[in-house]
C-alpha cells in the first residue's frame, strides 16, 4: 500500500510539471479516479476490557469513486472503499491463525469546495471538507481477510450490514483542466452495536482513512 501512495504522489508530481495547469471548474462534469492510503482504528469497545484499537492494527484501504460538480461550491460523490485490519499479535498469540476486520463501503457524499470562494481565476487549488453516509457489510474474519466469517460463542456468525457516517477533509489539486490529484483525511463511524447478536459490550466501531487519489474529470455535454 506504501508503493501505491508514493506512485499516486509521483504522478501527481509529474502531473504539476510537465501540465499546463488550468483552473478549477467542476460544474457539470463527471469525475472518476482511484484512491488508496490507510485505515486506522478509531474508537469503539470491542469487550468491556479492550477498544477496537487495542485489538486490531492498521490495515490497507483502496477505492474507485465517480463525482459529479453540482455547482461550484458543491461535488457529490458516490464510491467504494475496501478496508481490512489484522489482528494484532499480542491479542492473538495463542492463535494459528490470523483473523481480520473487513470493512466494504458503499458511500455517498457531499463535498463542499473551499476553494470555489478563491477569486483568483487561475486557482488550482481546491481545500474542501466532506461528508455523507454509506453502507458496511462488514464481518470478522477467521484467517486473513478472505477468510471464512468466524463464528463467535454463540454460535452467531460474526458480521453485520450497518449503516455509516464519515466526515473528512482535504485538498485537490488541479494539474489540468481535467485531471487532479487529491490527499485527505476521513473519520468514518461504523454503526455496528447489536446487543442481541454481540452482547452489550460490543460498541459502535469507528476508524481514520488516510488516503490519497487521483480524478479523471469530464464534461458530461459540451458547454
Amino acid at each position: 500500500m506504501k508503493r501505491i501512495l508514493t506512485l499516486v504522489m509521483i504522478f501527481g508530481a509529474l502531473l504539476m510539471f510537465t501540465s499546463s495547469a488550468s483552473a478549477l471548474d467542476t460544474v457539470g462534469k463527471m469525475g472518476i479516479g482511484i484512491n488508496g492510503g490507510l485505515a486506522i482504528p478509531a474508537g469503539g469497545d470491542v469487550d468491556v476490557d479492550a477498544s477496537f484499537g487495542d485489538y486490531f492494527d492498521v490495515g490497507p484501504a483502496f477505492g474507485l469513486h465517480v463525482r459529479y460538480g453540482v455547482m461550484k461550491e458543491l461535488t457529490l460523490e458516490a464510491g467504494f472503499r475496501y478496508a481490512f485490519m489484522k489482528m494484532k499479535e499480542d491479542v492473538n498469540e495463542d492463535l494459528p491463525d490470523e483473523p481480520n476486520v473487513v470493512m466494504p463501503e458503499i458511500y455517498l457524499d457531499g463535498i463542499f469546495n473551499i476553494g470555489s470562494f478563491f477569486n483568483d481565476p487561475n486557482n488550482i487549488f481546491n481545500p474542501y471538507v466532506r461528508a455523507g453516509v454509506g453502507i458496511v457489510p462488514w464481518k470478522v474474519t477467521d484467517d486473513g481477510p478472505g477468510g471464512d466469517v468466524a463464528v463467535m460463542e454463540n454460535n452467531e456468525e460474526f458480521k453485520k450490514t450497518s449503516f455509516s457516517f464519515n466526515v473528512g477533509a482535504g485538498l485537490e489539486i488541479f494539474a489540468t483542466s481535467n485531471i487532479a490529484v487529491f490527499a485527505e483525511g476521513r473519520y468514518l463511524m461504523v454503526f455496528t452495536e447489536d446487543e442481541d447478536t454481540f452482547g452489550d459490550e460490543f460498541g459502535n466501531l469507528g476508524n481514520v482513512n488516510i488516503n490519497a487519489g487521483v480524478t479523471y474529470y469530464f464534461p458530461l455535454s459540451s458547454r
